[in-house]
């Protein structure tokens, strides 16, 4: 059986290193001292505030652009009155209004409903263009929106019908 390692003195290596800074001149260990404080400064710059700065500015600018958005919804209103009633087969009048929001939508009809999807639509182009759908005279019998794979982009799944 071995016996236990004590560490009462340091290691060679820490002993050659203070032999090496008390061999220096006075001016030379104040100038050793003074650019070891500023390497371990630069890195501490360098390695944990600047990362943390950089991630804190992306949060507040996600934060700008999620408020932003609210703002455009809350403020949005009613739709003016340049939207126009769905005229013909639902089939091609709701592509035809989408557009006019920018938005490319999926239409498939069951019987007198129309299943509508959107991909990756922007959310503030979207909710607009739902109420003014709704203001059109077609019903949104149901609404589901997802998250997208991008920020502000949302994926659209609704039932539309005509009263």
């Amino acid at each position: 059986m071995k016996a236990p390692v004590l560490l009462t003195r340091p290691s060679p290596a820490l002993d050659s290193a203070a032999a090496w800074y008390a061999g220096r001149s006075r001016r030379e260990q104040v100038m050793l001292a003074f650019l070891g404080g500023l390497l371990i400064v630069a890195a501490l710059w360098l390695l944990v505030l600047r990362p943390l700065l950089d991630m804190r500015a992306a949060s507040v600018a996600r934060i700008a652009a999620y408020e932003e958005v609210m703002v455009r919804v809350r403020t949005g209103g009613p739709p003016g009155t340049s939207v126009a009633a769905l005229d013909g087969p639902l089939q091609t009048a709701i592509p035809i209004q989408a557009a006019t929001f920018g938005i490319v939508p999926t239409v498939a009809m069951e019987g007198q409903t129309a299943a509508v999807t959107v991909s990756e639509g922007r959310y503030d182009s979207l909710i607009p263009w739902l109420a003014a759908l709704e203001s059109s005279g077609a019903v949104l019998s149901s609404v589901e929106l997802q998250r997208g794979s991008q920020p502000g982009a949302v994926n659209a799944t609704l039932r539309v019908e005509r009263p």
